[in-house]
């Protein structure tokens, strides 16, 4: 009830309370945010992100409380008004079930990513980078080209961007035999150890850390791979690394 009334009158609330709205669902329905951060050129999606991934490890049930409490909080008599408004038939303050009376336009509810576009593609027409998505090494190398090795797609992305973003283990080690630098940057400026260690992806931050890829590069917002790193077991990984890089170059400066 509470999710259709904001849908009926997004109008009505700021783009900042819309965006907290939007958390608290995604919260709900989906629990914490495990996507990786969209590209810097993608404004909206990035600050949808950010709302949803500012939550942490906020509970299912903390989250429909959370979105209710605030409706109640900008518009204590919106129960009143949406029981105005409408049958009364559904009395239930769950988020979740609610989903499919919204409507896939909805500003609210909206996924961060819609389908990806390579599902809707037929196999002849699909690029390297829909390949890489498909997690499918055989026709990546059917079709991959030199200049696929250093380009960037629309999202500011390269091709061990994505395999790292789909932990891809085999389609990485492939892509840096082929020449593709392992600290490739995307256009924010991260590599694909900041994808590995912000997705939690352990297995692709074990590959990447063997091929030496470097921990200290910093994106546009100055975070290293470790500062991205939700997941503990990755940082505690990470950080026990660059101890034992600190002391072998101390010991080579001995």
């Amino acid at each position: 009830m509470a999710v259709a009334h904001v849908t009926r009158k997004t109008q009505v609330f700021s783009s900042t309370d819309l965006l907290q709205f939007y958390a608290f669902y995604k919260q709900a329905l989906e629990g914490p945010c495990r996507a990786p951060r969209p590209p810097l050129l993608q404004m909206r999606a990035r600050s949808k992100w950010g709302a949803w991934h500012e939550l942490g490890d906020m509970t299912n049930e903390e989250a429909q409380r959370a979105y209710v409490d605030k409706l109640q909080k900008l518009q204590p008599n919106w129960r009143a008004e949406f029981n105005g408004g409408s049958s009364g038939n559904n009395n239930s303050n769950k988020i979740k079930g609610i989903g499919g009376e919204l409507g896939l336009g909805s500003w609210v509810v909206h996924s961060i990513e819609s389908k990806p576009l390579e599902d809707q593609k037929a196999d002849h027409e699909k690029t390297a980078f829909d390949h890489v998505k498909d997690n499918n090494l055989v026709r990546l190398q059917e079709v991959l080209q030199p200049s696929d090795l250093v380009a960037l797609d629309e999202q500011g992305m390269g091709l061990i961007h994505w395999a790292t973003d789909r932990n891809a283990i085999s389609i990485i080690e492939y892509l840096v035999a082929r020449g593709v630098s392992v600290n490739q940057r995307d256009a924010e400026q991260q590599t694909p150890l900041h994808y590995a260690a912000s997705c939690g992806h352990v297995e692709a931050v074990r590959l990447l850390l063997s091929l030496e890829a470097d921990m200290e590069l910093r994106d546009v917002d100055e975070q290293t791979c470790i500062d991205v790193a939700d997941d503990e077991e990755i940082r505690r990984m990470l950080q026990g690394e660059r101890q034992q890089q600190q002391a072998t170059n101390k010991l080579r400066s001995t």
